[in-house]
């Protein structure tokens, strides 16, 4: 599945590395280059676990976000509920027919995306759904 992770905290990390690994195409976008230089750089993340640590690939590691979420069938972004009306406001001119946005941990996520990215005059056919918590594989 084509995968969008949206986001730079913690939780978007661990959703890229996890989906990646279990062999998704997943694109990674993060707004802050400065911050996101080593993966940037490696198209990868170092991910630390009982498994021990190794670079987990990922198909693409952006700061573009349209490049991010062209064409993926989900977006995942696992961030916290402040930050979540930011990402709508940008995701809003980039979302597509028939993308799935899913906004963990569920705070109401799915409602105030929908309502920023309709009050931003963007109306795809797509669906936005939260969780309560992280969701885990």
């Amino acid at each position: 599945m084509d995968i969008a992770v949206v986001g730079g905290g913690h939780g978007c990390y661990a959703a890229a590395a996890d989906l990646a690994e279990q062999g998704h195409r997943v694109r990674f976008w993060r707004r802050d280059a400065d911050a996101f230089a080593p993966v940037l750089d490696r198209q990868a993340i170092t991910l630390k676990d009982f498994h021990g640590r190794r670079e987990v690939g990922v198909g693409l590691a952006t700061t573009d976000l349209a490049a991010a979420v062209d064409g993926a069938e989900l977006i995942v972004s696992p961030l916290p509920a402040p930050a979540q009306a930011g990402v709508a406001e940008a995701l809003a001119p980039h979302l597509g027919d028939g993308q799935v946005v899913f906004i963990p941990p569920g705070t109401f996520g799915s409602y105030a995306m929908t309502r920023i990215v309709r009050e931003a005059g963007s109306v795809p056919d797509s669906a936005k759904a939260t969780s309560a918590p992280l969701p885990a594989s």
